[in-house]
């Protein structure tokens, strides 16, 4: 297993060790000074996952496209509107979404990517494990705020 995989599952393991920890009522307390909630956390881990393997390999198929509208950059969860996933829905989503990466990119960190991302300043994911590591750091870097958001709402 590729170095980055390893390190994708185990930020994805520690996000599912954590997220059924926090009872679902405060998954939608937004607490001053923060712009969004623990779900819209959660949810935004996913999409944003969908969104940038998929422009590495435009053969990834994105699961629940619905859910860009709630969690992609720039939603807010007071402007949310209809259904929203659930807890249980989140969480199982992230469990599928790691199997489904792991299955899908075995064998193809070193393809170039369908659609190369500027990360901003001319930072660009040119190859299939330079956007699975970024994936992975965006993970981590949301964890951390779930995990404060956490504190700051209890």
């Amino acid at each position: 297993m590729k170095s980055t995989m390893k390190l994708f599952k185990y930020n994805r393991a520690s996000t599912l060790i954590f997220l059924p920890k926090l009872d679902e009522e405060l998954w939608d307390i937004q607490p001053e000074n923060f712009p969004n909630t623990i779900r819209w956390n959660a949810g935004h881990i996913f999409v944003e996952a969908e969104g940038f393997l998929h422009a590495a390999d435009n053969e990834y198929k994105i699961v629940n496209p619905d859910w860009f509208d709630l969690f992609l950059d720039g939603t807010r969860p007071s402007e949310w509107e209809g259904e929203i996933p659930s807890k249980e829905e989140i969480i199982a989503a992230l469990t599928e979404q790691e199997k489904r990466i792991e299955t899908f990119f075995a064998g193809k960190y070193d393809n170039a990517v369908s659609k190369v991302r500027d990360l901003n300043g001319g930072v660009t994911l040119d190859t299939v494990d330079e956007s699975m590591q970024f994936v992975t750091w965006h993970e981590g870097i949301h964890l951390g705020i779930l995990k404060s958001l956490n504190l700051a709402v209890k």
